[in-house]
C-alpha cells in the first residue's frame, strides 16, 4: 500500500494537508457535471502563497488539473460532482503522466462553495475524521496505513457519510480561496 503513503506526501506538497484519501471516488456517472467557470488558471488568494491550479477540459465531464506550489508541479484528473444542491471536486492522480507519484489510485475531494468572485473550496478534514472514527469506528469503512487514515467505504457509503456531515462543526476545514489569474 505504498501508493497511499505517496498520496499523503503529494497532498502535503500541494498544500492540501488535511485531505482524506479514499480508495473510491465520491461520484457515480450520474453525479458528474461540467462547469465552464472552473476552467482557467487560479492563484491562491493568500499573499505569500505560490500555489496555483490550472483546469482544462479533458473529457465530456472531466478536467485535467495541474497544481503548482513553488517548484513542484502535479497533474490530476478532476471531476465536478453534484450531490443534492452541493458541489464537490474529486481529484485523483493522472495516470497519463509518466510519474509513479502522480498515478495514485486514491481520490481526494473538496466542497466547492463558489466560483465567483473567487473559487472557494474546503477539504474534508482528516483530523476531524480521525477523531470522529475513534468514537464511531463503524460509521465509515476505513483503514490505518502507516498511521494515516484511508477511507475504504464504497462510493454510496462515502456520499451518504459526507452529506450527513455537511453541517457538522469541524468536518470540513477552513475555506481556501483562489482568484482567477489575470
Amino acid at each position: 500500500m505504498k501508493y497511499v503513503a505517496w498520496s499523503i506526501v503529494v497532498s502535503l506538497l500541494l498544500g492540501l494537508s488535511g485531505c482524506v484519501p479514499s480508495l473510491h471516488e465520491l461520484y457515480s456517472e450520474k453525479d458528474l457535471i461540467f462547469e465552464p467557470r472552473l476552467l482557467g488558471e487560479w492563484v491562491e488568494a493568500k499573499p505569500d502563497s505560490k500555489s496555483t491550479l490550472i483546469f482544462t477540459k479533458s473529457g465530456d465531464k472531466e478536467y485535467k488539473m495541474v497544481s503548482t506550489d513553488r517548484a513542484d508541479k502535479f497533474s490530476f484528473v478532476a471531476h465536478l460532482v453534484k450531490l443534492g444542491d452541493k458541489l464537490f471536486l474529486d481529484i485523483s492522480g493522472d495516470s497519463s503522466v509518466d510519474c509513479h507519484t502522480l498515478a495514485l489510485p486514491v481520490h481526494m475531494f473538496f466542497l466547492v462553495s463558489q466560483f465567483e468572485p473567487t473559487l472557494r473550496m474546503r477539504d474534508f478534514s482528516d483530523d476531524w475524521l480521525k477523531e470522529y472514527l475513534k468514537g464511531n469506528p463503524a460509521a465509515l469503512k476505513h483503514d490505518i496505513v502507516d498511521k494515516d487514515l484511508v477511507v475504504t467505504a464504497s462510493t454510496t457509503e462515502l456520499q451518504s457519510f459526507v452529506l450527513g456531515h455537511l453541517n457538522t462543526k469541524g468536518a470540513f476545514a477552513e475555506a481556501v480561496d483562489y482568484v482567477r489569474k489575470k
